[in-house]
């Protein structure tokens, strides 16, 4: 994908200070220099900041689909002079030349397609056809989500912001300080051509985990702040709540009993004397109860050891009435044995009758005392509550505390348990991409090779650099390592970006992987030493001699050392840059244009 025209409609809005072409940006392969000069070799007062170059780059990325907000607040300031004009950006992908349209008062829509097939679309289709149209690869192996689209666009446009600290400080951190290595490594490996699956699947856990983490400290903090107690004491808290409910209940109870009696303390003596007099009752039906049972197992019986020193005695007498006698007597114990046996059965049925009562009497006490028990709750309750509708709001809300807490803990428990499961997978994870990272060790070594040749090209004097990708334990799980000397210096920061970001184009170019082929700096030379820049202007001028084809966007302004150190190149001469550039700005002549 390479930029081809930029301009207004209608046309006038900004200017490219070349005469063939006064209102249009004409995009080219090789360096593209949006430059700053003075009006005037002698003008040595005038400033050649605030001439648009960096408005120049806003223009680029809001066509390419930008945020149009305050967080933009170099182009958003500029929202009135926007209005009426509509910003055009033309290019071409794979061989085919595209349009996109889009204006400032309805930036959530735009006009996208092929050269003169265009539509109006949202902007969030937009996006995804953006998406498809610049890095599909259906041969990469790894994760491509359409969702990324503005995250990968914005490694290709490095652009300045105003009061932005740590411009080009670290080429890992391509978007904000606010991205986490976590979700920039999984992008990173896509741009080298690497499997990035398991660096997407350690960004979705570490997603997991940190709203699990905020979650577990947002219940804490409730927890502390609503009941003043830490998460450890709030088992005993519920405890004292259930309680205090129940009792609750109970004086609402006693509450309800009590509306229906107008004398409480004669109700509990009324309750407490037929306690008495069925608890007397029970105990004498008890005491007969033994009586009769004492009364029946008397033997009241003849043995038979007795009834034969009768019949003996009588036969001593006389034979015949030793038989006479012998028989009475039989007829007599049999007749006791059935007297006995009545007495027994009606001695019994008496006694059941009599256990019946008992235990009739038994539940009328336990029911007696429960109201007697309800009573005394409610005298003790009136101390604590003036009437009943006192007692149900105080109820209301001790159930509502005790619910809440109880949500609120369950909730943290259920955290807590996920935390087990999240540290099982973060670790596993771990042991896989440490194998993983073994495993394409020829593919790092081969991207390593690449990126030595392009800082040995633009670094000839040094030689001490290094790029690797080593396991990290924590939750980035890999680090990519870019080293130079002096890496506390500026300029030699903004170096491992321009290194690194021109190594992955020609990784990108080299091995036929999809995405754009156009890069911008914007002020990445500011402080460098220009002499990098003599050598990239080579090295990127032999790639496209060799068909490794792309364009190089760089914003630069021209002070005395770039007329020193640029004076010897013929080729880099302020002349030759002012002949070469797509946009010259001036004091006098700035990007925007006010006639």
């Amino acid at each position: 994908m390479f930029l081809k025209r930029l301009y207004s409609e209608p046309p006038g809005l900004f200017r490219s200070g070349k005469s063939e072409h006064p209102f249009t940006i004409v995009f080219k392969e090789g360096i593209n220099f949006i430059f700053g000069k003075k009006d005037n070799v002698s003008d040595s007062k005038d400033s050649l900041n605030g001439l648009g170059k960096s408005t120049l780059a806003d223009l680029i990325d809001f066509c390419l689909l930008a945020d149009f907000n305050k967080k933009n607040s170099r182009l958003y300031k500029e929202k009135a002079r926007l209005e009426g004009h509509t910003i055009v950006l033309e290019f071409e992908a794979n061989g085919i030349q595209y349009i996109l349209k889009r204006n400032s008062k309805n930036a959530r829509k735009v006009v996208f397609g092929k050269l003169d097939e265009e539509s109006e679309m949202d902007l969030k289709d937009a996006k995804i056809k953006l998406f498809h149209l610049f890095f599909h690869n259906p041969e990469y192996e790894g994760v491509l989500d359409d969702k990324w689209y503005r995250s990968l666009m914005s490694f290709f446009l490095k652009i300045h912001k105003k009061n932005k600290k740590g411009d080009f400080s670290d080429p890992i951190n391509f978007l904000t300080a606010n991205n986490r290595p976590s979700e920039l490594n999984q992008y990173h490996f896509f741009l080298m051509g690497i499997d990035n699956k398991l660096l997407c699947k350690n960004f979705e856990l570490q997603k997991d985990v940190k709203e699990r983490n905020t979650a577990i400290k947002q219940v804490k903090r409730l927890v502390e702040k609503n009941y003043n107690l830490s998460i450890n004491q709030v088992d005993t808290q519920l405890s004292k709540l259930k309680n205090e409910v129940k009792k609750i209940k109970i004086a609402i109870e006693a509450f309800k009993l009590a509306e229906q009696y107008k004398d409480i303390e004669d109700k509990l003596n009324e309750f407490t004397g037929e306690i008495k007099r069925l608890s007397e009752q029970n105990f004498w039906m008890n005491k007969k109860i033994h009586s009769y049972r004492e009364s029946y197992q008397l033997n009241d019986t003849l043995s038979n050891y007795r009834i034969k020193n009768i019949e003996k005695l009588y036969g001593e007498i006389n034979s015949h009435l030793k038989g006479v006698v012998s028989k009475s007597l039989k007829d007599a114990v049999s007749f006791r044995k059935r007297l006995a046996q009545s007495r027994e059965e009606f001695l019994k049925e008496e006694m059941q009758e009599l256990e019946s009562y008992i235990r009739n009497n038994e539940g009328k006490i336990q029911d007696l005392d429960t109201q007697r028990q309800k009573l005394f709750s409610f005298l003790q309750s009136k101390e604590a509550f003036s009437d009943l509708t006192e007692a149900f709001y105080y109820l209301g809300e001790r159930e509502k505390e005790l619910s809440d807490l109880e949500g609120k803990i369950k909730t943290f428990r259920d955290l807590q348990a996920e935390k087990v499961d999240y540290d099982a997978k973060d670790a596993h994870l771990k042991q896989d991409v440490i194998t993983f990272l073994d495993e394409i060790k020829d593919e790092i070594d081969a991207f390593e090779k690449l990126f030595s040749e392009v800082y040995n090209y633009i670094y000839p004097e040094n030689q001490s650099s290094g790029f690797s990708i080593t396991p990290n334990y924590g939750v980035n799980k890999v680090d990519i390592n870019i080293s130079f000397d002096k890496d506390e210096s500026k300029g030699w920061n903004k170096g491992r970006t321009l290194v690194y970001d021109i190594a992955i184009m020609l990784n990108a170019i080299r091995e036929g992987i999809q995405m754009p082929r156009f890069l911008l700096h914007d002020g990445i030379f500011d402080g460098m030493d220009k002499a990098q820049f003599v050598a990239l202007y080579h090295f990127i001028q032999n790639n496209n001699q060799l068909g490794y084809k792309l364009q190089y966007i760089v914003t630069m302004i021209e002070e005395g050392e770039l007329k020193s150190n640029f004076g010897e190149t013929d080729e880099l001469t302020v002349d030759k840059i002012t002949e070469t550039a797509i946009a010259i700005l001036t004091p006098s002549q700035p990007f925007w244009n006010s006639a």
